[in-house]
């Protein structure tokens, strides 16, 4: 009887699989039986309503924000919004990505919450954090891809590598991919075997990639300050210059040419020299945070404010446009057929492909009609 109870009802899952939204680590069976049926017990409990849906989701999520109101005493506070998360995609299978689920600004809290601990930043779970947050709400992955990288987060787990190069890979950027794969098996990420396994994977995909294998450039390039140190590229370089001793400063004149004006100063990323450092360097200044998705878009927005006083701009109203102006042939216009030559000054003669005043007109009909005459006179007479 125990075991009957066990058996899932996959019918009720095959009614609703279009309306569930993946996870990678795949969703469990009975919890999505129980999320959609009807009942239990053989539909003798009838199915909550939505409203007691919404009833029973608000209470267990106010107990879950009770128990981060008291996170600081927790001996693993992150365990807290593990939880939370893994219930909020449980609770809500086909409405994840909306506002009703609340799970944006919930990952928003928990990864901004364990940003700066060096505890958590190799942590499976904090991790998997973040890429949930990338896979369903991130406006651009790669660049958060480089923010993770630049903050050493899951620098020492093989997930990290796998699902930044199963991006890059996506985007078409083999290359880039393949570097990544590189990078973590150099840093020999945990656990090895499935990096390794994986990336066997990639590269009997990459052997049968199209030819056009992406961009070159690094998938993590080198981080420096801006402009990093000024140097003046016209100094004469000095080897056994001691390389302790100190910089001269921004403000060393520049030789002068022969107009007497000083020659102008360009960068080179070549004279930074060692400033250049990598993107997981411990350097972070200028991207201590990645912000919420609601204040990348804040220039999308439109401030409220009161109507008292404001005036509305109307359309202006466009003036009467000309009319066509209408071409008129007048010589065609004259020389309409008319009732007697009196009406029009010329005539269009077919036979001599001109036109004709009508005195003329009737003057050359009057000769060729004559010479027509005496020519079938003078044939009849020969005949």
């Amino acid at each position: 009887m125990a075991a009957s109870n066990d058996l899932i009802d996959f019918d009720i899952i095959e009614a609703q699989k279009e309306n569930v939204q993946s996870l990678p680590g795949g969703r469990s069976a009975r919890q999505l039986a129980q999320i959609f049926s009807a009942g239990s017990n053989g539909d003798k409990i009838p199915a909550p309503s939505p409203n007691d849906t919404r009833t029973i989701n608000g209470a267990i999520r106010q107990e879950y924000e009770t128990e981060l109101e008291a996170i600081g005493e927790s001996d693993d506070p992150l365990d807290v919004y593990d939880r939370y998360v893994k219930w909020t995609l449980n609770a809500y299978p086909s409405a994840q990505a909306t506002p009703e689920s609340g799970l944006l600004p919930l990952l928003e809290r928990a990864t901004k919450s364990f940003l700066s601990s060096s505890h958590y930043k190799n942590d499976p779970r904090y991790l998997k954090m973040w890429l949930h947050y990338i896979r369903l709400f991130s406006d651009a992955p790669r660049e958060t891809f480089a923010f993770l990288a630049r903050h050493n987060i899951g620098e020492g787990l093989a997930l990290f590598y796998e699902e930044f190069a199963a991006w890059l890979e996506g985007a078409g950027r083999w290359n880039q991919a393949d570097e990544v794969y590189r990078l973590g098996m150099d840093r020999e990420a945990r656990p090895a075997e499935r990096l390794l396994r994986k990336y066997s994977e990639f590269q009997q995909r990459y052997e049968a990639r199209p030819q056009d294998a992406g961009p070159s450039s690094p998938a993590l390039p080198a981080v420096r300050p801006a402009l990093a140190a000024k140097m003046d590229p016209f100094a004469p370089s000095d080897s056994s210059a001691d390389p302790q001793a100190s910089r001269p400063s921004p403000s060393t004149a520049a030789p002068k040419t022969k107009s007497g004006k000083p020659k102008m100063a360009i960068f080179s990323d070549a004279d930074a020299g060692e400033s250049s450092q990598p993107a997981t360097s411990g350097q972070t200044k200028g991207w201590e945070s990645i912000g919420s998705i609601r204040e990348r878009r804040k220039e999308n927005e439109v401030e409220a404010k009161p109507w008292v006083g404001e005036t509305l701009k109307a359309g202006k109203k466009s003036g009467p446009s000309q009319k066509m102006a209408i071409f008129r042939d007048e010589v065609s216009s004259q020389c309409h057929v008319a009732h007697s030559f009196s009406d029009i000054p010329y005539i269009y003669d077919h036979r001599t492909n001109c036109w004709l005043e009508p005195m003329c007109f009737d003057f050359m009909y009057t000769v060729k009609s004559n010479f027509t005459s005496s020519r079938e006179k003078t044939s009849q007479a020969n005949s």
